[in-house]
């Protein structure tokens, strides 16, 4: 190929600046070396604590010594130069000849400061950033220059670097709209799969953010809740998993939830796409308790009114809540039954009521059914309905028509208590038997009781005879469990008394085992026994293993394991039954402060007038009548405070004074205190100890529960201070349920 005369004197001029540049002797030279996990941040470059790059500097001339030098540092990608500012100042390095210097971390930190740079192809984002190159490929070059004279006397080291960010997280459990199991305990599982493990960023700490949010209304777009909604459940986590258990915010069945997980490097650096976002999943929890159908309301009797429905199999109890219907209707109250139906009393005659029934399955509650109405029968109101804690003889009912026949499951009503009837005999209006008597002021507690010859009416009111609480079977059970625990441990002291290895063998012990689980599944057993049969349980599965493996021993292990274990055996049965006694005494210690207690709350009760209260009743009374005197006031009706607050909404404006208030207050306190004396009274005649036992468990002593507070020795040295202790304790605890009721 012939070129013209111009033509090779151009492609000379072109060739000349890189064979004079290939000809140059630098009399140093510099190597780049960039160590992975590549990042965007030109800090990372310079940390202290890693060396992600390190420059090796060496000087030829072995004269020289002390050489003050300087660094250029030059990086390019793609559109972008960044390179450092000519001048600025910075602390020169020192070489000699024939050494080779390495600089790093903190050295190299003057030269990626941003305030040092001059960055070409970027916005001022670029320093906000934090000095963070967008991803990509970039080349960074390193030149050593003269401190004094400012030339560059090395070659141009480099190294190529990419550098890209990594995509957030998927959630692969729950998967996207699916429906995940109720379960009880609360128990969801949450699982991810990270996407940066594959990647340089992968050296990076990473940690998960995670986000639960609650799709209100259910129909919402997961996206938008999560980003307005504030979060029902969040949490940062190391792992790719999340057990959502028990001590988490309970989850609603039925409804909608969206989670979220944020990839996030722990020093805040950005190192994925989308900040690190997952995306959205929404799920569904469970489903909700279906709602009960066929509901039938019927008359019951007077005031009243019997509701019966269908229900599932997974239904297991039911609320039901009613209100007194109109233009302006009551507030609700509610009932609650574990079987499909429930008779409510304390109706008004002549008055529309609205109901609805709910259903609670195991995993929640359900909706409630549609309001439905009933319209109950225009009767006289009678004295003696829908009191509240009010004692037989406080009231009197007029209506002492017979009833034919009484059957099993019938409520019947002593004063406002209601009597569920268990076993029945007789007509004609008198009866004998027993049933549960339903105490509202003490929750709902169900108490036995026995009844003789009493004098039922058409309403199912006793109008004469006494129900009397029953002495339950506990004394039984707990000498049943007394002789249980004594014959064990009399069959282990017959049995290891010759200390003879040979007796092991009489010992039945996966009987014994049975014995002890069936034991320490008693209530009457404390947890400190519970525990110690549990360790007598441990030797006998050790007592199993010995058995087995006898054939297999020496004549010397035979011996000497079998001491150790009838030694072993008989020092644990000794240690349960002294802790068995304890128990014992220390349970019979608090119930005979608890029981000291009541008698000293009876007898202070019994101080107060008990015409107190009907003279303030019928104060209230005239004092309703003087400031209504058109209205009717119903006198005979009952002393419940719902009846109270309706007489009062028919007062005139003008007449709800102070007298007013002074005159509902001293009624109400008096109320109280009746209301009080009843409890009391009903829990100092209950004869049944495991009802004691029940009501000792709520009680809270200087703070604490009565079982850690009353052990023997303060009984022994503090009886009286410690039953006036237990006697607050019964007072607040009856404050406390009357507040409520």
């Amino acid at each position: 190929m012939h070129l013209s005369i111009g033509k090779r004197i151009l492609f000379t001029l072109l060739l000349l600046p890189l064979w004079a540049a290939a000809q140059i002797n630098h009399p140093v030279m510099v190597n780049v070396q960039l160590n992975p996990p590549y990042s965007l941040y030109l800090s990372d470059y310079a940390a202290p604590d890693v060396q992600r790059m390190q420059v090796h500097i060496l000087l030829k001339d072995l004269t020289e010594s002390n050489y003050k030098c300087r660094l250029r540092v030059t990086i390019e990608g793609i559109g972008i130069t960044i390179q450092n500012r000519t001048g600025f100042y910075v602390t020169p390095f020192l070489i000699n000849g024939g050494e080779m210097v390495t600089l790093s971390g903190a050295d190299l930190a003057p030269y990626f400061d941003p305030r040092n740079l001059v960055v070409q192809g970027l916005d001022n984002s670029f320093t906000k950033n934090g000095a963070k190159l967008p991803e990509g490929i970039y080349r960074f070059t390193v030149e050593v220059i003269d401190y004094n004279r400012n030339t560059v006397i090395s070659n141009a080291g480099s190294a190529m670097v990419a550098s890209f960010l990594s995509y957030p997280p998927i959630i692969n459990l729950p998967m996207a709209n699916a429906k995940v199991d109720a379960m009880d305990p609360q128990n969801v599982l949450f699982q991810w799969m990270p996407r940066h493990t594959a990647s340089v960023n992968a050296a990076f700490n990473v940690v998960y953010k995670f986000r639960l949010v609650e799709l209100v209304p259910q129909d919402r777009d997961p996206n938008d809740a999560m980003r307005s909604l504030r979060p029902i459940y969040e949490n940062i986590v190391q792992q790719t998993s999340l057990v959502y258990g028990p001590g988490e915010p309970a989850l609603t069945p039925g409804n909608n939830y969206a989670v979220q997980v944020q990839a996030i490097e722990a020093d805040g650096k950005d190192m994925f796409i989308n900040d690190g976002f997952s995306e959205v999943v929404k799920f569904t929890y469970g489903e909700k308790c279906s709602v009960p159908q066929q509901i039938v309301a019927a008359f019951a009797g007077r005031n009243e009114l019997k509701i019966s429905w269908v229900a599932t199999v997974s239904q297991q109890g039911f609320t039901v809540r009613y209100r007194e219907a109109g233009n302006q209707p009551s507030q609700w109250y509610e009932e609650t039954s574990y079987t499909p139906q429930v008779t409510i009393s304390g109706l008004k005659p002549g008055r529309q009521y609205e109901y609805q029934v709910k259903a609670q399955c195991m995993w929640g509650y359900g909706d409630y059914s549609a309001i439905q109405s009933f319209s109950m029968p225009n009767e006289t109101l009678s004295e003696g309905d829908f009191v509240c804690g009010k004692n037989a003889g406080d009231q009197k009912i007029t209506n002492t028509n017979n009833i034919e026949q009484l059957s099993i499951q019938d409520t019947i009503f002593a004063a406002d208590f209601k009597v569920i009837l268990t076993t029945v005999s007789g007509s004609n209006g008198r009866f004998s038997g027993t049933g549960q008597v339903m105490v509202p002021l003490l929750g709902f507690l169900d108490l036995p009781v026995t009844f003789s010859n009493i004098r039922v009416n058409t309403d199912k009111r006793m109008y004469a005879g006494v129900i009397e609480l029953a002495q339950s079977s506990h004394a039984e059970v707990k000498q049943n469990l007394d002789n249980a625990i004594n014959n064990l441990f009399s069959k282990l002291d017959t049995m290891l008394a010759s200390g003879d290895p040979k007796q092991l063998f009489l010992i039945d012990a996966a009987e014994m085992m049975s014995e002890i689980d069936k034991m320490k599944g008693w209530d009457d057993l404390d947890q400190a026994t519970k525990d110690q049969l549990g360790e007598l349980q441990e030797k006998l599965k050790e007592l199993q293993t010995y058995q087995a493996q006898y054939p297999d021993m020496s004549p010397q292990e035979q011996q000497s394991v079998g001491q150790k274990l009838g030694s072993d055996l008989k020092k644990l049965a000794a240690d349960a039954k002294t802790a068995f006694e304890m128990a014992k005494q220390k349970l019979k210690d608090l119930l005979n402060i608890y029981k000291l207690a009541l008698d000293v709350l009876v007898k202070d009760r019994a101080q107060l007038d008990s015409s107190g209260y009907h003279q303030k009743k019928v104060a209230f009374e005239q004092y309703l009548k003087a400031v209504n005197p058109v209205a009717q006031v119903k006198t005979t009706s009952s002393d419940s405070t719902v009846v109270l607050l309706q007489q009062v909404e028919e007062l005139p404006a003008e007449s709800l004074d102070l007298s007013t208030v002074a005159a509902i207050k001293d009624y109400l306190d008096a109320l109280y205190q009746k209301n009080e004396s009843t409890l009391i009274r009903i829990l100092h005649d209950n004869k049944d100890e495991s009802t004691d036992k029940e009501v000792i468990k709520q009680l809270k002593v200087d703070g604490k529960p009565a079982t850690d507070v009353i052990a023997s020795d303060a009984v022994k040295t503090d009886k009286d201070g410690t039953v006036k202790k237990v006697s607050v304790s019964i007072l607040s605890l009856i404050a406390e349920i009357l507040e409520k009721y």
